[in-house]
């Protein structure tokens, strides 16, 4: 009668696209930044986890970091600070504007605003995000209000979609955490058992 979704777009990871991006380099997923110790690092992203990962990787290796954009604007104040600093300190050499055109074994071709740029690395962590694996998804009926790959399915204040009795929770409903998965669950499975209930923060954000 009920189904809950929670999982979530990791399996869906947004590849480099590039010519040579299938080298055996690129990988998408940092588990250990210990792991790796003198080695040329290009990560490519502007995001949280792409900051995340070249400020743990400049501690023990030479890090390059690729941004396609001019600035560090979708990343949270913390990790913008970081970054910056790191790379005014020249821990971590940045390319802004920058677009990856080629990648050959153990060399990264890079399109920038006066042409092209080359960088030997040693592997590439490509932090580009994911999107939602919409094949499946809408195989189950779910619709999305638009082609974007970034439109997320529209949802009741419940999580309910647009199939009766089909709940979305976490990732795939534009709540990337963890934590608002797990509350999303909670208040969901409480909703189908006919216990009308607060958002599980609530209260806490009343207390305070």
């Amino acid at each position: 009668e009920h189904v809950v979704l929670g999982i979530g777009l990791q399996g869906n990871l947004r590849q480099l696209g590039c010519p040579g991006g299938d080298w055996g380099g690129v990988q998408y997923q940092l588990d250990d930044p210990d792991e790796y110790e003198g080695e040329n690092i290009v990560v490519i992203g502007a995001g949280d986890a792409a900051i995340e990962n070249a400020v743990a990787l400049a501690k023990n290796n030479n890090v390059y970091i690729v941004n396609r954009r001019d600035e560090f604007a979708r990343a949270k104040d913390g990790n913008r600070n970081l970054i910056e600093a790191a790379i005014a300190n020249g821990d971590i050499t940045c390319y802004y504007s920058a677009d990856p055109a080629k990648v050959t074994p153990g060399k990264l071709t890079l399109t920038v605003p006066d042409g092209e740029a080359e960088v030997d690395c040693d592997r590439i962590i490509a932090r580009l995000g994911a999107v939602a694996p919409r094949k499946f998804v809408e195989g189950c009926g779910i619709e999305f209000p638009s082609k974007d790959p970034s439109a997320l399915p529209e949802l009741s204040p419940q999580y309910e979609s647009n199939v009766p009795g089909l709940y979305i929770v976490g990732a795939l409903a534009g709540f990337p955490l963890i934590k608002q998965a797990m509350n999303q669950g909670y208040e969901v499975v409480e909703f189908i058992l006919g216990n009308h209930i607060k958002p599980a923060d609530e209260p806490l954000l009343e207390d305070m």
